[in-house]
């Protein structure tokens, strides 16, 4: 009877590791290059002595889709989408992070920052700067800063040998967490366009109607087991 508990209670574990990961998805539907995130489980047999073995369900992670979601034009300069595989090097105040996010503006130092004030930096490290008093700034798609004068500096686009292990660290950014980085090849720099989250309401709400389904018959599950276990202690001193 206990096996029966166990593996309904390992049941509703996974369920609940799903809709956490299914509502924080739709929290980001909005969130500019947002990418989805979807459970991993896995079988775990437990061997019992002569018995048969007793399949429970083990939380074994979760994947990131990489797939772009789609572009939208804006008509804002410091609106930048990548196409491909890369990410933007920003400095924040723990270091060095990477994102997709692509919304900048300038801060009043000329400095062309995230919303959350982090630097962009070029190819070399260093914090992107613009005169202020040149309003018209081209970004080409390979990166390169131009404003009147000309030429200033090149936007650093980096990938990831592993980009499912970086961590997230709110606000858009990604910590590469010993992951190594190298130059972004092929990928290129959409201006006055943004990158929309790729997450499908339609299919996360699908998904969190079957997670209530699914929740509620192993809860019918463990109601029936409780039942049973009582019956079972309320006949047993009845038996000669």
């Amino acid at each position: 009877m206990e096996n029966t508990v166990f593996i309904g209670l390992s049941q509703q574990m996974a369920l609940k590791r799903r809709l956490d990961i299914t509502a924080n998805n739709l929290a980001n539907v909005n969130t500019t290059a947002f990418k989805s995130e979807h459970p991993l489980f896995e079988e775990y047999l437990m061997n019992q002595p002569e018995s048969q073995s007793v399949s429970f369900v083990q939380d074994y992670g979760s994947y990131r889709d990489l797939r772009e979601g789609e572009m939208t034009r804006t008509g804002r300069p410091l609106d930048l989408a990548i196409s491909g595989e890369g990410y933007f090097t920003v400095e924040a105040d723990e270091g060095t992070r990477y994102t997709r996010n692509g919304s900048f503006r300038l801060d009043p130092d000329g400095r062309i920052v995230t919303i959350n004030h982090e630097p962009l930096l070029d190819e070399t490290g260093r914090e992107i700067m613009v005169d202020l008093q040149f309003q018209e700034v081209s970004i080409a798609p390979d990166g390169t800063v131009t404003t009147g004068p000309g030429q200033t500096q090149k936007i650093e686009l980096v990938r990831f040998d592993n980009p499912q292990i970086l961590r997230q660290v709110g606000n858009g950014l990604y910590d590469p967490d010993r992951n190594t980085s190298t130059t972004a090849v092929g990928a290129t720099i959409m201006q006055r366009t943004l990158e929309k989250s790729n997450v499908q309401p339609i299919l996360e709400m699908t998904s969190m109607i079957d997670i209530m389904r699914a929740y509620q018959s192993a809860q019918q599950l463990l109601d029936a087991e409780h039942e049973l276990q009582i019956k079972s202690i309320e006949q047993m001193p009845n038996v000669q």
